[in-house]
């Protein structure tokens, strides 16, 4: 079968009604096959989103069944356009040098065209982040060609060593163009392109040696105005503004009382009625009636006139939201507007827009299906504005100016990629939703503790990165996949935290079992975690304090076992001076290890036999565990005219147990001990002449005394520090 013979199934899917082309490509330009229109019975789409994807179907279906009834074949593949709601746009640029001159293929520049796209989907992405991440790009138009660094209508067929190209990429939520998959796969039907109805349309309506003018095209449907803006020879713009055909209809049945279908009834009558009138205008209208049954059951007849008016501020409001958004991406008025869609036909409304851009009357126009170019065939049933868009669906698909998909699997769940290239395994999971947080698995933590005064970290293990498999191969993330590809993906798994017992830290310490006047005892070495006792198998806390002793020699043997039977006779005591625990023996205890008798400094190991036999405890006092001439303050020594004098410190205060202490009490275990140093001696010149008797009776003759403390004159008031030398002459 030949190009020619290649037929085209294009599919509208709008908002009040589904109208569908079977056409093919032909040298005059497009030959309309068959033709198939359907409302939906119900409101299944609002504002260009399918709402109910089971009507939806249903109505593609039928569609799709008189077509292929019509064409006696089946249809299996299908292109589409989307409306423009939650639309965004963003520009790319792609550049590709060569070393050699070289004639650019239509390969080359659809590649360059990609590249372009995909450089204006990260432009996207960069400016809004996780807000734009779901969102699928569904059309594009090239903005310029660039051959050496000129612009330059058309590359293909060019030589040059360097070229480039411009695009404006338009992108929809994931949302959009996934219910119009869900619609295509329940109607039998592979979705061939995506493409987005201003797009669509502009390649039909304004083709591209009518872009040197500023025209704007606007697509009015029921829920959604489209608009697309050219200048200088290209398309500038796209947006939309989420009101359109519906706001008349509604309005109407909000004033009289309607059904919303009734509504729609009336409305196409009024539009009718107006495309038939001499001047279009109300004043044309007089004496002109329709017929309406409100949700009572009650008919009435409306003048005509009157609905208009009442129309009026709805009209206006459709018009100044579209004017609007013009001026905002245009800066200025356009030189004309082209309106295209059912909506287009509102009555009034290309008065109302001209008026609020501040246009002629006639430099609004709607154009339908019979302004179109190149068309030939069944055209019959193809009259008015809403078969502008489907014919512009068929052409972009031709142009290959929209995108397709291909399917792999993900798990078992199927997933779409953009055939703009091989998407790779990120793509495929990005896609399905897999997180990158979920590729590479986290180290565990680690834990911090204290040992003894030292810090030890505890590292956590590695993770283990995700698993992932193509066809059962293997795969890294930047292998391509084709069509029907199955990845399997196992998420990545975080590492162990850091941790352990308290055993871990302390290698050097071990249990000792021994035998002890003939007694078997166990004795765990002294370990707290936190102030609280523990032992080698404690599970360790992050932030732990741990403390240890070794049980090295027979003396910490017995402090260990303290309370055993055998040995209840304390051989040494504990006591805090100031504070500070201290420990000091009160008794030396014979001590036997495997019959040999040994001093309490003797290393002990698992398996000894030790025996005790306690020696008399003697009393300690006081005095003997604290140094008194340690606390005492310190003496005062002074040379005054040659003589030596010395006077001491103050004795200091002990307290045993909260109580004075004289320095002869009994030292119990367990007993607090406070002692305040005495205060060192420390006199001024007056006091110290006290103390060494001085005369202060001049000798005959003399009258005045001459004072001077380390060579410095001084008066009465001048402190004495020690080691002094004080010179007191009578002059």
């Amino acid at each position: 079968m030949s190009d020619q013979d290649q037929f085209i199934f294009a599919l509208d899917i709008g908002t009040r009604s589904v109208v569908g082309i079977v056409a093919r490509e032909v040298e005059e330009g497009l030959e309309i096959v068959h033709t198939a229109m359907e409302e939906h019975r119900q409101r299944a789409m609002l504002d260009g989103q399918i709402h109910d994807v089971v009507q939806v179907t249903q109505v593609v279906r039928r569609i799709k069944e008189r077509l292929e009834s019509q064409l006696d074949r089946p249809l299996r593949e299908v292109s589409v356009a989307a409306a423009g709601r939650s639309l965004k746009t963003s520009r790319g640029r792609a550049e590709r040098r060569s070393t050699s001159l070289q004639e650019y293929t239509r390969e080359d520049i659809l590649g360059l065209e990609l590249a372009a796209l995909q450089q204006a989907q990260k432009e996207l992405q960069s400016a809004g982040g996780d807000a734009v991440r779901d969102y699928h790009c569904v059309g594009y138009s090239v903005v310029n060609h660039y051959l050496e660094g000129q612009p330059i209508g058309n590359l293909v067929g060019q030589r040059g060593l360097a070229a480039e190209i411009e695009v404006i990429g338009t992108f929809l939520p994931r949302v959009v163009v996934d219910s119009m998959f869900s619609v295509l796969q329940r109607a039998g039907l592979e979705m061939k392109s995506l493409t987005l109805e201003p797009i669509a349309a502009i390649n039909v309506v304004i083709p591209p040696n009518m872009r040197q003018l500023n025209l704007t095209l606007v697509d009015i449907g029921a829920g959604t105005s489209d608009i697309a803006i050219t200048s200088g020879g290209t398309v500038i713009a796209y947006d939309m503004v989420p009101v359109a055909g519906d706001e008349i209809t509604e309005q109407i049945c909000q004033k009289y009382l309607l059904e919303f279908g009734e509504g729609e009834r009336i409305k196409r009558e009024l539009q009718s009625l107006v495309q038939s009138a001499p001047g279009r205008e109300a004043s044309d209208l007089e004496g002109k009636q329709v017929c309406a049954c409100d949700v009572l059951g009650f008919e009435q007849l409306l003048d005509v006139r009157d609905v208009l008016a009442s129309l009026e501020p709805t009209v206006e409001h459709l018009a100044c939201q579209i004017a609007d958004k013009i001026i905002t991406l245009n800066g200025k008025p356009p030189q004309a507007v082209i309106l295209v869609g059912g909506g287009s036909l509102t009555p009034l409304l290309p008065a109302r827009l001209a008026q609020a851009l501040g246009l002629p009357r006639d430099r609004v126009g709607v154009r339908g299906r019979e302004s179109l170019r190149d068309l030939t065939g069944n055209l019959e049933d193809m009259k008015g504005p809403e078969f502008v868009t489907p014919v512009g669906i068929a052409v972009t698909s031709i142009k290959h100016q929209t995108l397709g998909f291909y399917e792999v699997f993900v798990n078992d769940q199927p997933v779409r990629l953009f055939n703009m290239r091989l998407g790779t395994v990120g793509d495929a999971l990005l896609a399905a939703g897999v997180s990158l947080r979920h590729i590479h698995g986290l180290p565990g933590l680690a834990m911090t503790v204290e040992v003894n005064g030292q810090i030890k970290i505890l590292r956590g293990t590695l993770g283990e990165p995700a698993r992932i498999t193509v066809n059962g191969e293997p795969s890294k993330l930047d292998r391509f996949v084709r069509a029907g590809d199955q990845i399997r993906f196992e998420a990545a798994r975080k590492g162990a935290d850091g941790g352990g017992r308290i055993g871990d830290l302390t290698p050097s310490l071990t249990p000792l079992d021994l035998v002890i006047n003939g007694q078997p005892v166990h004795i765990d070495p002294p370990v707290t975690m936190n102030g609280k006792k523990a032992t080698l198998d404690t599970p360790l806390e992050d932030g732990a304090r741990i403390r240890y002793f070794h049980l090295n020699t027979l003396a910490q043997v017995l402090d260990a076992v303290g309370d055993l039977a055998a040995l209840q006779t304390a051989h040494s005591i504990r006591y805090v001076l100031n504070g500070v625990e201290k420990i000091v023996p009160v008794s030396q205890p014979e001590a036997w290890i495997n019959g040999r008798a040994v001093s309490l400094d003797s290393p002990v190991k698992t398996g000894d036999h030790i025996d005790i036999r306690p020696s008399k405890v003697k009393g300690l006092q006081l005095k003997e565990i604290v140094d008194l001439k340690q606390w005492e303050g310190q003496p005062l020594h002074v040379t005054v005219n040659d003589a030596e004098w010395s006077f001491p410190g103050q004795a200091p205060a002990f307290f045993l147990n909260n109580r004075p202490a004289t320095g002869e009490e009994q030292v119990n275990d367990g007993d607090t001990i406070v002692v305040k140093a005495g205060r060192s001696a420390n006199l001024i010149l007056s006091e110290l002449l006290a103390r060494i008797n001085f005369d202060p009776t001049p000798p005959e003759g003399k009258h005045k005394l001459d004072i001077r403390v380390n060579g410095f004159p001084a008066d009465y008031a001048t402190p004495i520090p020690d080691h002094s030398r004080v010179e007191l002459i009578w002059r």
